[in-house]
């Protein structure tokens, strides 16, 4: 409960609907206490003819119609219905507040969440199932809702009523009083015993429900590769097996829950039972009216209610600790790059220099080894190398995905680690195999880098990637909606898109991880020269794969098992007859005996890290 409280701090921004809440609240106590008193009026005063109190006396004199019997029966009937309205618009208004209330704090939380999420590395993102961490985001997140108005205000609202409706008990009767709260230790008792087995089994039930959505979830977004391999029933049959394990969880959490209800209705029932088993022999004996004991079991009902209610939130608490597990569990989660105390923001310049940089994804396991070169400012720099020697992962440190285990990067002699994220990311444009098109305008995707750009910036950036004419030929030209993932453009298209929005991002560091190796010939010839474009007067790092784009490279950086081998010109490293001369021989072997130009070999490999 006390790491729960730490989400509290989503209720004060919402202040005005708790108080509204707290509000009502406290005039429903107030119309629960009045609720029983017509019916011992009814029973004493009009049936048994007892004097009524002399405040009562008064106020029949003050109020209009008959007086005697007759209108005291009047108003009774007037003050049911009265308090039935009243108990039944509080009911409403506290319904519908705390509702707005615990809406707003868990979209809040998850807006939270959400943004933490987008900050954590990508080590962590490919550690986790997508499914899941959607799940968490936009179901696990309710558990300050339940916090909030299943727990603490019901726990505040119970308490009050335990101490009203106990003051008015014990003014009606002492002794009963005390027996009836004899109850309370097998109430403990049963928090106890009952307690951590929900948490645990409904904890196994949200991870088993996280489990399906992030099924779902890679099933859709591999739907072409599911039907062409005919895998829908397959697919299905996966789906079932989950189901199934979810439905079990689903069945113990609620025999567990159900278990615990009955132990609290049991001992409940034990203690009325016990009043009226007591209440009986004291009217036998003529020692308290009929009416008293109406009157006292029905504030005894409003006191075991309070009681099993806060019994009952133990329940809820378990299935709150168990979702508040899953949120907590993320933005617990310390992101591994984050900005120094002192960091800066510069405009930047573009020279960069790696200096011994290790760097790997698992412990003992560097995929970078004291690496060391420069690039300055306006250079094209290419990197080739086998499929997993740490082409991409070198980049990826530039624009820190990841910080080096040891060694730094300097940007214009300032190390990248005294920079803001923020900043050195502005300044970084990329173009990826996956240019990562989102469900939005043309206009809305090119601007993606740079949202604030105008329609006119927008339009030169998209003629620059000669990307205007297949634009133009979009039913609504850059209003045009895009497809999920770009779905609704080729290759071609999509990949003319995300350069232009590295033209108009205009960063003076520019990043081109494998952009056409994904492509036909014919489409990368219509990109090269967008690309040539592109990386003038900008310090390029481009992962090379055909040809075409590493001779036109300042200098190549030939990677092997995580290491500089080679570095020079193409026709430098030719002269070598090393690593690089190796792979090109091999390249231009292929081309002669499948009669394929050599520029559009791909001997590099795709998809390492």
């Amino acid at each position: 409960m006390k790491k729960q409280l730490r989400l509290l701090k989503y209720a004060w921004p919402h202040w005005r609907g708790l108080s509204i809440v707290l509000l009502t609240m406290l005039l429903s106590i107030g119309m629960q206490v009045l609720e029983p008193w017509p019916t011992k009026l009814l029973v004493d005063q009009v049936l048994d003819h007892r004097p009524s109190p002399a405040p009562l006396q008064r106020l029949l004199h003050i109020l209009p119609g008959p007086h005697g019997p007759e209108g005291l029966l009047l108003w009774v009937c007037v003050g049911t219905l009265l308090i039935f309205l009243a108990n039944n618009i509080l009911s409403m208004i506290y319904s519908l507040a705390s509702v707005s209330l615990g809406q707003r704090m868990t979209f809040s939380l998850g807006a939270d969440l959400f943004l933490h999420l987008q900050r954590l590395s990508l080590r962590f993102h490919n550690q986790r199932r997508v499914g899941d961490t959607i799940s968490r985001v936009t179901g696990d997140t309710y558990c300050v809702q339940m916090l909030v108005t299943g727990v603490l205000l019901p726990l505040i609202q119970s308490l009050i009523s335990l101490v009203t409706m106990f003051a008015i008990m014990w003014q009606l009767h002492p002794r009963m009083t005390l027996l009836s709260l004899g109850v309370v230790p097998f109430l403990a008792l049963a928090i106890r015993v009952f307690g951590r087995p929900m948490k645990a089994r409904t904890r196994q039930r949200r991870d088993l429900e996280g489990q399906m959505v992030s099924l779902v979830q890679q099933a859709l977004n591999a739907i072409p590769a599911v039907q062409a391999f005919t895998r829908e029933e397959q697919e299905h049959a996966r789906f079932l097996r989950y189901a199934d394990d979810t439905v079990a969880a689903y069945q113990r959490s609620t025999v567990a829950s159900l278990a615990f209800k009955f132990c609290v209705g049991l001992v409940s029932a034990s203690g009325v039972a016990g009043i009226i088993w007591l209440g009986g022999h004291y009217a036998l004996a003529g020692t308290i009216t009929t009416g008293t004991i109406l009157i006292f079991l029905s504030y005894l009902r409003s006191l075991y209610g309070p009681l099993n209610s806060i019994t009952y939130m133990a329940s809820t608490i378990q299935t709150t600790a168990a979702n508040a597990d899953r949120v907590l569990e993320v933005l617990d989660t310390t992101p591994d790059v984050v900005d120094a105390p002192d960091a800066r923001e510069v405009a930047l310049q573009g020279h960069i220099r790696y200096e011994n940089v290790t760097f790997g994804y698992e412990p003992e396991r560097p995929v970078l080894k004291n690496l060391s070169f420069e690039a300055r400012p306006g250079e094209i720099v290419a990197i080739v190398g086998p499929t997993g020697a740490g082409k991409s992962t070198l980049v990826n440190l530039l624009v820190r995905f990841f910080d080096p285990w040891s060694g730094r990067i300097l940007v214009d002699g300032m190390d990248i680690r005294s920079l803001r994220v923020r900043s050195l990311r502005q300044q970084i444009a990329l173009v990826l195999q996956e240019p990562f098109l989102f469900r939005l305008t043309v206009a809305e995707n090119i601007a993606y880098g740079r949202p604030d750009a105008t329609q006119k910036e927008i339009e030169a950036a998209a003629s620059a990637a000669r990307a205007e004419e297949f634009v133009q030929r979009l039913p609504e030209g850059y209003s045009t909606l895009i497809g999920e993932r770009g779905s609704t453009l080729s290759g071609g298209e999509k990949q003319r898109l995300s350069i232009a929005r590295a033209f108009l991002k205009d960063a003076p560091i520019l990043i081109l991880d494998e952009p056409t190796s994904a492509l036909d010939a014919r489409t990368e010839a219509l990109l090269l020269n967008a690309l040539e474009r592109l990386m003038q007067g900008r310090t390029t790092f481009i992962i090379a794969h055909r040809l075409s784009t590493i001779r036109n490279a300042d200098r190549i950086l030939v990677i092997d098992h995580g290491e500089i081998v080679e570095q020079g010109t193409h026709a430098e490293l030719m002269r070598c007859g090393g690593l690089y001369a190796s792979l090109y021989r091999q390249q231009m072997e292929i081309a002669r005996h499948d009669a394929i130009p050599a520029e559009q070999i791909n001997y590099s490999g795709a998809g390492e890290r």
